[in-house]
């Protein structure tokens, strides 16, 4: 099935898949109590045992839990029988940079100190950059597009905006994206020069999104969670203060939709928030700033699909937060200058 002159707007999310210390509902993860903080580190990967248990062992905890979310959104939209029968017109993407940094180092460690004798073969495959959603096409027998999106804190919704080109486009039906984060030695090392005072570390998720037309979700029977009404990429220089920046980019999205409220999740870091809103105000842009890695934690990658599921919580009068309006922006931002924006539309 092609589909011709697809606009945003029938871009819809149908369901969401989650993995974390919390459990598998990431409701239970946004609406957590503070008594039931619990530790950083994902004890079980894949507690509903989707993943095949042969060759597990070999793989790195981002595979795990990016396969584990991808199958708990797969199962819960019910599209195992829909890639059985057309596995080319599945896409997958992974909105994770570095996910395998661990197994990197310890393999060329290992390699370097010990001898190639002591390295291990299986271990091989985890040190490709595309070595999740690869194993997930093969876990699922997916043969559509297979990406994994390096924008750093951006990157999931870089991975959202290629699945949905796609979609647009007609090369996909479904897009299966999925974000993780992992919480080891290596990624502590990277992660030094985004720390802030007063923001700690996230625990270790994994978050997958099924995308597709609206056609076939309401043929289904369903209804979406939300539509993606936009999405828009920039990229920052240096020529301009990154809170100016985003101003400019903010203001040109309110020139076409409506909103009063804003999701900052994904790279909070690069930005001093009280200057952010204040350039906000001074031009008169009257929107609320939401920051969710404020509440749950700093966010390698995965933060701006987290942004977009707190929205849909916010949508469905779940949160604290309220809105009038029928858009929420959710916007991400990486220090290397990647800035990511998009509309997100509550279900009608």
């Amino acid at each position: 099935m092609i589909a011709n002159n697809i606009s945003n707007n029938d871009i819809v999310i149908s369901i969401i898949g989650f993995n974390s210390p919390y459990g598998t509902e990431i409701d239970n993860y946004f609406f957590r109590k503070e008594s039931e903080t619990k530790a950083l580190i994902i004890e079980d990967h894949d507690p509903q045992k989707f993943l095949k248990p042969k060759g597990q062992r070999f793989l790195n905890k981002a595979t795990l839990l990016f396969c584990n979310a991808a199958f708990h959104a797969i199962h819960s939209r019910s599209l195992s029988s829909i890639i059985n029968e057309a596995p080319e017109r599945i896409g997958l993407y992974d909105g994770t940079e570095l996910s395998n940094l661990e197994d990197c180092f310890i393999f060329d460690l290992t390699a370097k100190n010990q001898g190639p004798d002591r390295v291990s073969p299986m271990k091989a495959p985890s040190t490709i950059a595309n070595a999740a959603a690869s194993q997930m096409a093969i876990q699922a027998g997916i043969k559509g597009p297979n990406f994994s999106v390096c924008a750093g804190m951006a990157g999931s919704l870089q991975a959202l905006d290629i699945a949905s080109l796609h979609l647009k486009q007609g090369i996909t039906d479904y897009g299966v994206i999925a974000s993780t984060e992992v919480r080891n030695e290596y990624q502590e090392s990277i992660r030094r020069g985004n720390e802030t005072l007063h923001r700690p570390v996230s625990t270790e998720l994994g978050i997958a999104m099924v995308l597709e037309r609206r056609e076939t979700l309401s043929e289904a029977g369903r209804k979406p969670l939300a539509t993606i009404k936009k999405i828009h990429s920039e990229t920052h220089t240096e020529g301009l203060p990154i809170e100016a920046f985003l101003y400019q980019n903010i203001s040109g999205m309110a020139a076409l939709f409506s909103f009063d409220t804003i999701i900052f999740s994904g790279g909070t870091s690069v930005i001093d928030e009280t200057i952010f809103e204040e350039v906000l105000r001074k031009n008169g842009l009257s929107t609320s700033v939401i920051y969710p890695e404020n509440l749950f934690g700093d966010n390698d990658n995965a933060g701006g699909m987290l942004g977009i599921a707190y929205a849909v919580s916010v949508f469905e009068g779940k949160s604290i937060h309220k809105t009038d309006q029928e858009n929420i922006l959710v916007l991400s931002a990486d220090k290397a200058g990647t800035v990511i924006l998009s509309i997100i539309e509550k279900t009608k």
